[in-house]
């Protein structure tokens, strides 16, 4: 038997926009808008400016969760295949290793 133990991590994420009379206050109001609590920063954007110096910044947060997943078969193949199989929607692997027992 093989035993593949791994982390997946969720693919969740949270969008936001702020605008502002320059990038620095678009970009704050941004990332205020977001609850970053399980979550982190991904990048920040400009979208527009105006001829009237308005700004306006989109912001990206990813979510931290994690938690380990494990799958087994009769051999590599069979347990690869059991472990993709098993990822569930919105979560994504991360890494992952075999266990021969």
């Amino acid at each position: 038997m093989t035993t593949l133990r791994g982390e997946l991590r969720s693919t969740a994420t949270q969008e936001s926009e702020g605008s502002g009379d320059n990038i620095e206050e678009a970009r704050q109001a941004a990332i205020a808008a977001l609850d970053l609590t399980g979550f982190e920063l991904q990048q920040v954007n400009a979208l527009t400016s105006k001829a009237t110096g308005e700004t306006t910044v989109r912001a990206v947060a990813r979510a931290t969760e994690t938690r380990p997943h494990e799958a087994t078969g009769r051999n590599y193949e069979e347990a690869l295949q059991a472990f993709r199989a098993s990822i569930p929607e919105g979560w994504q692997a991360q890494n992952m290793r075999e266990i021969r027992e």
